[in-house]
């Protein structure tokens, strides 16, 4: 009992923004506990950018972004202790799991038709809205494999949630990398320096709040996401709750933790329960739509406007793999103006045709690239359709970018060599795909300015005994 008044104390003073003395009744309620390292290195963090702001040397949104990020981390702490180390569902979700195959599919559809989205009635009309990276798993999650109660099942839901996440990130950076100042941050800098399996349980969720953090709401290419981190900053609310457990139990399964015992299948709902419930909260990404184009072609003869033709494939609705003979990219005729060539592009709006129309304010389009990338676009085949890569870091080599397709799933256990999951890597000199080299140069542009942070050096800092990256 006495624990239990201890942690609520605690939360009312994180609440009340008195993290000084949150901390240390945290430290006195861990004293002699194998958690009290984990409230050190919190309780360093903190000095250590109180002493950065009598310096001068943070901008006050960087302070108040790595406050945020304690603030997150001490009730992530809270959490486990009250719950023995478990991370739960929120109440409400907990008490309305959902069991039924098909209604996770119908919430999903309800959820689009508020959106004012029109969605068929087969369950790939309703996942197409959200685009190849997270589509693909939602697709999976209702395969004979992905009905079993067991982790591989589980594993394409936490998949469909990390590709989600991922997602977000890529749009909030790929704005920043637009940025005319160029920010200079080290959970950016390591994002792009990831070594070989790093990006398997990379922070995400850190990098999300630090890239909307960058950015202004007005003039955001995508304002909604802005709003969405702003309740997922309300430690009180059901969406941090949420993640918390989404996130927990995906780190649990990489670390080979979960067993498949008589408690897998409770999981396996709540997991389902708690994905369509962050899912619902991004449902606005169908107001938006991936398309890569591969191609642009000029149009031109004496006496007639230019008009530049547009070779694209659209990144919603999985193609059929029934005819590789047959080239998956239609044509459209743009006079005047043009896209980006060989680059991922998100439109606002749902029907490309109409978006490619609207090309002539640049506003209306984004390139995720070189985040993202068309494979197909840098393949030598004589057919092809789009086959999207995103970016995982920087493999073995300072001079070598990774690329890992849309579909991979998720190794774990002694699941952590899938023949089916493919990589791409842009190097230097790419024999196989010349075309792949200048895609190397565009990765070392793109990501010069922001890299200049050393990733990977450890420095004491003199208000804590533990080491952090800087």
């Amino acid at each position: 009992m006495k624990n239990k008044a201890l942690i609520f104390n605690i939360r009312e003073l994180i609440s009340r923004d008195e993290l000084p003395a949150a901390l240390e009744q945290l430290r006195n309620l861990l004293d002699n506990s194998p958690k009290l390292d984990e409230a050190i290195l919190q309780s360093g963090r903190f000095q250590y950018i109180r002493r950065q702001i009598r310096l001068g040397v943070v901008s006050h949104a960087e302070a108040t972004l790595t406050q945020n990020q304690i603030r997150f981390g001490l009730l992530d702490l809270l959490n486990e202790i009250e719950e023995d180390g478990k991370t739960l569902l929120p109440v409400e979700l907990a008490e309305n799991l959902i069991t039924d195959k098909n209604q996770w599919v119908k919430s999903l559809s309800q959820e689009l038709l508020s959106q004012g989205v029109s969605v068929g009635n087969r369950p790939s009309d309703v996942f197409q809205h959200f685009g190849w990276m997270i589509e693909v798993f939602l697709q999976k999650m209702g395969t004979s494999a992905g009905q079993e109660r067991s982790l591989r099942g589980l594993s394409f839901m936490t998949e469909a949630f990390q590709n989600s996440l991922r997602y977000l990130c890529y749009i909030q950076v790929a704005q920043i990398f637009q940025l005319e100042n160029k920010p200079q941050n080290g959970t950016l800098a390591e994002f792009l320096q990831l070594r070989e399996k790093q990006y398997l349980d990379f922070d995400y969720l850190n990098l999300l709040l630090l890239s909307t953090d960058f950015l202004k709401k007005e003039g955001s290419f995508v304002p909604e996401i802005h709003d969405f981190v702003a309740e997922l900053l309300d430690t009180q609310s059901d969406l941090y709750r949420t993640v918390l457990f989404l996130d927990g139990h995906r780190r649990r399964l990489l670390e080979n933790t979960i067993p498949e015992d008589e408690h897998l299948p409770t999981l396996l709902d709540e997991y389902l329960t708690g994905l369509i419930f962050w899912l619902r909260q991004i449902s606005f990404l169908a107001k938006y739509r991936l398309v890569s184009v591969k191609d642009i072609n000029l149009s031109y003869r004496l006496g007639t406007s230019k008009k530049f033709v547009h070779l694209y494939g659209e990144l919603h609705g999985i193609y059929s793999t029934a005819d590789s003979s047959v080239e998956e990219y239609n044509t459209k005729s743009i006079e005047g103006v043009f896209t980006y060539n060989q680059s991922v592009l998100l439109f606002k709006g749902s029907n490309v045709a109409t978006c490619l129309d609207n090309i002539h304010d640049p506003t209306t389009y984004l390139s995720l690239s070189p985040l993202l990338i068309d494979q197909s676009v840098f393949a030598e085949k004589p057919t092809q359709t789009p086959e999207i890569f995103y970016f995982i870091g920087s493999g073995t080599s300072t001079r070598q970018y990774d690329f890992a397709q849309y579909k991979n799933e998720l190794a774990f256990g002694d699941r952590d060599h899938i023949p089916s999951n493919k990589f791409v890597q842009v190097k230097t000199q790419n024999n196989q795909q010349p075309k792949l080299d200048e895609l190397f140069k565009q990765l070392e542009l793109v990501f010069k300015p922001f890299k200049t942070t050393r990733v990977g050096v450890t420095q004491t800092h003199p208000d804590t005994k533990t080491t952090q990256n800087k």
